[in-house]
């Protein structure tokens, strides 16, 4: 039996190499050449289902010129994957722009993203001033790729709201809403609209918990969880220094009940939107 995490990993894994090679400009078979293995282990590396040999990714890897923090963040998920760890940490390190890359390729083979997020908008409704101001804020090693990296966050959310998007559902809490970047302008208003701008979209749904409602799970961090047709669940819990990836129904299951139990707690999809409507009435 496969180990649900360390497919998980291979998926993340996969997703990096793949955006390494469409950065550099080469298609399948030109990095197949370059690396000297056949076109379809590039494509089944790309898609989780093959685990290669660290030499064959640091071969990737130099084929494709990245830069020092990409390698080293796509070589630590190699080296979990090749120790069998429980769960990984990935220090907030790296291009920012290929981070948003890898989420954009996950959203692509997902059939369902469920996303709960206590403290800030989730990212799938930024719009350009409030994603820079999320990123800059999150940006602790002082990457410079902040505009690149907003650009794909904005690319990000054009395709969730595209025909044959995954289904996703965001659960927020009113503090979300109401957190305020710093700067002379306020980016919430805009953010607002984007969220009512998706009541049309029949693939996404929206429920806010207001401040003071009854809970019965901690609203503790922000987190994903992606469900695919042919493999095991995806979570992924950020914080401010670190990432942790979980997999497979055991390890998810928690997850899924903090989701079902807040999605409890939340208003129904339309007093959410009515809910934000007023809250953005009475800020102007």
């Amino acid at each position: 039996m496969s180990d649900p995490l360390r497919s998980a990993l291979r998926l993340r894994l996969g997703a990096q190499l793949r955006v390494a090679r469409r950065t550099r400009g080469l298609s399948g078979k030109q990095l197949a050449e370059r690396i000297g293995v056949s076109q379809s282990k590039v494509s089944r590396i790309e898609s989780g289902e093959l685990w290669p040999p660290i030499a064959d990714i640091t071969a990737w890897l130099d084929a494709c010129y990245v830069d020092q923090p990409t390698r080293d963040r796509a070589l630590a998920l190699a080296e979990a994957i090749e120790h069998g760890v429980t769960t990984l940490r990935d220090l907030h390190r790296g291009s920012l722009e290929v981070r948003q890359l890898e989420l954009t390729n996950l959203d692509g083979r997902a059939t369902l993203v469920r996303h709960f997020q206590p403290l800030v908008v989730p990212g799938l409704f930024h719009t350009a001033d409030y994603a820079r101001a999320c990123i800059t804020a999150a940006n602790l090693h002082g990457e410079r790729d902040v505009t690149a990296a907003v650009q794909a966050r904005v690319e990000r959310v054009t395709r969730m709201r595209a025909p044959g998007a995954p289904t996703y559902h965001a659960v927020l809490t009113e503090a979300a809403l109401r957190w305020r970047p710093a700067g002379d302008v306020d980016p919430r208003p805009g953010v607002w609209q984007s969220i009512l701008d998706t009541a049309d979209v029949d693939t996404i749904t929206v429920q806010v918990i207001p401040t003071g409602t009854p809970m019965t799970a901690l609203p503790t961090s922000g987190f994903t969880l992606h469900s695919f047709p042919d493999d095991d669940p995806l979570v992924i819990v950020e914080t401010a220094a670190a990432e942790i990836t979980f997999a497979g129904d055991t390890e998810t299951s928690d997850f899924a009940t903090v989701f079902d139990r807040m999605t409890a707690a939340a208003l129904p999809p339309a007093e959410s939107l009515t809910f934000i409507e007023q809250m953005a009435t009475t800020a102007s």
